[in-house]
């Protein structure tokens, strides 16, 4: 199944879909593509076939790099409220989506796109791939959450001299630093995250949405807090029928059925 917009192209494959931006030559981020995207992530989160995505961007040049900025004078104040605000929202959804996320990254990926790419779970780079917050240089900072999305990956004071210096990385220190999960070479990151999706598509889904769900609500709490919303979540796991198949599975030495 699979269905267009002018620039955000969904393919669906069994339980994975495939979601494209195709803003050409570098899938820039403009308010239509914005919306395009929201549009797809809420129609994919809802659809419960689904249960994981990979974002990518069209071609090998540039996943994404950033925002459109040409409006920026004549919006004058309202910049902030008439796209980084929709931005931000976007992003928000991304994060806390009950769907696993996988961003595979070709080429460029710039301060909105890192923003967008660090806003998914998992993080799949070519090797010829370069990342970037370079907004210092505008004279503003990062406007989607990198500055604090950003130091929840890798070392605070290293996200705060890449956010500073503007400078890009190459992929191996992306991986090196906590900000890439897998690094494979030129052409191959979609490919790459697709086959990732698929083994996540196989896992128990309630398991899986379960985990996420955790990580991400469990981050900031106190350990006090944090053990008994895991107790709660272990009330809800454990009462599953997918947990006495895995383990009536795992002692009867056969394969799950996982509903």
């Amino acid at each position: 199944m699979t269905f267009k917009n002018e620039m955000v192209l969904v393919e669906i494959k069994e339980h994975v879909a495939v979601v494209t931006l195709n803003n050409p030559p570098l899938n820039m981020n403009t308010v239509a593509s914005l919306l395009e995207l929201k549009k797809a992530m809420e129609q994919l989160a809802a659809e419960e076939t689904i249960r994981a995505i990979v974002l990518t961007g069209a071609g090998t040049r540039a996943f994404n790099v950033g925002s459109d900025l040409s409006g920026f004078h004549s919006q004058k104040g309202r910049f902030v409220d008439a796209k980084f605000r929709m931005e931000n929202d976007i992003l928000n959804h991304i994060e806390w989506m009950p769907k696993i996320v996988i961003c595979a990254v070709e080429g460029h990926c710039m301060g909105g796109g890192t923003e967008l790419a660090l806003s998914c779970d998992i993080r799949v780079i070519s090797d010829h791939a370069h990342i970037s917050l370079p907004e210092i240089n505008l004279g503003v900072y990062p406007a989607d959450g990198g500055i604090y999305r950003l130091p929840r990956l890798t070392n605070p004071s290293l996200a705060l001299e890449m956010c500073i210096l503007g400078e890009p990385i190459d992929a191996e220190t992306a991986h090196r630093l906590g900000i890439a999960n897998h690094v494979v070479p030129k052409g191959s990151a979609a490919t790459a995250a697709e086959e990732l999706a698929q083994k996540i598509a196989s896992k128990p889904f309630n398991v899986v949405k379960a985990i996420k769900k955790g990580m991400r609500e469990m981050m900031w709490h106190s350990t006090a807090d944090n053990n008994e919303y895991n107790l709660m979540m272990l009330e809800y796991v454990y009462n599953n029928p997918n947990a006495f198949e895995g383990v009536s599975a795992f002692l009867e030495k056969r394969q799950p059925d996982f509903q």
